[in-house]
């Protein structure tokens, strides 16, 4: 899974930046991703079944459900697509129930370079959506150094540019992957997902744990499939987003903890969003078909 945001996959990754210096080096993001080639994320369709870790206090909420569906596919030659589905079932402590139902896809060429995203929300089970953001951001040289962009279609047409340096989803799970297996333990990047209407900028902070023993896997809750991974180098991530702009408080808008491996699945999450916080678990895997880059 690849950097994962609440407000774009409206959850983690996803699944899973930089004004960005990741801890080994400064290089513009193009420059920075050949070498990532050695990188290879695995296509997969996983399934997340997230419920309420806790409340804060004065919190109104009494539970939370839910259902991430992850499904990934391609490659640094042929690009990458992200489709994701999120549906919560909120609960107040009234017992009024609210349901979510964010619907995102995503493509992304293997260099980085364009970045297309479509996302609806759905309140309620209505079979209109309440809200849809739909957009394209392309990497390109402008005078004497690359810039980013964005040119959006909803909510609202317009168009703006951002600096050449911010990464783009896959390019920030292949950076964080990259750190992990060079023993950096801290990564710092410019973020862009298409989040909040598509003009949303978040300042990431991702801390790597050490890499974690294989025989931890036993500890993991039996699935199908997942048997596969029992032999994956894997380690433990909590990436802290901060809205540009935003409070000084020092708090981030919100963590994602997960643990990825170094194929990109990830297990073992946790979203926390302050007031709340939901965990979530692998309850499903498929490993999808791949065509080797030449």
């Amino acid at each position: 899974m690849t950097s994962f945001t609440m407000p774009a996959v409206a959850a983690v990754s996803g699944w899973l930046g930089l004004s960005a210096c990741v801890a080994l080096s400064c290089a513009p993001a193009s420059a920075q991703e050949k070498p990532a080639e050695a990188i290879e994320l695995v296509p997969h369709r996983a399934v997340y079944e997230l419920v309420l870790d806790r409340t804060g206090a004065g919190s109104n909420i009494s539970d939370i459900r839910g259902q991430l569906i992850y499904d990934f596919t391609g490659s640094a030659c042929q690009g990458y697509t992200l489709n994701t589905r999120l549906v919560t079932e909120i609960y107040d402590r009234e017992g009024k129930q609210s349901t979510t139902d964010t619907r995102s896809e995503s493509v992304e060429d293997g260099e980085g370079r364009r970045f297309r995203f479509n996302t609806s929300q759905y309140m309620n089970k209505s079979p209109k959506p309440a809200d849809a953001t739909s957009g394209l951001a392309v990497r390109a040289p402008q005078g004497g150094r690359e810039t980013v962009t964005v040119t959006l279609y909803k909510p609202k047409k317009g168009s703006f540019t951002l600096p050449g340096n911010i990464y783009f989803p896959t390019q920030h799970s292949i950076a964080i992957l990259k750190a992990a297996k060079a023993g950096d333990t801290r990564l710092q990047a410019d973020f862009f997902d298409g989040s909040d209407k598509g003009t949303k900028i978040y300042e990431t902070t991702t801390v790597i744990g050490a890499p974690l023993q294989l025989a931890a896997n036993a500890q993991l809750p039996t699935i199908k499939n997942a048997e596969i991974l029992d032999s994956i180098q894997s380690w433990p991530v909590v990436v802290s987003y901060y809205e540009q702009n935003g409070k000084k408080d020092g708090l981030p808008t919100y963590e994602v903890s997960f643990r990825i491996y170094a194929n990109g699945v990830s297990r073992k999450l946790t979203l926390d969003y302050g007031a709340f916080a939901l965990s979530g678990e692998l309850s499903a895997i498929e490993f999808l078909p791949s065509k080797p880059c030449p």
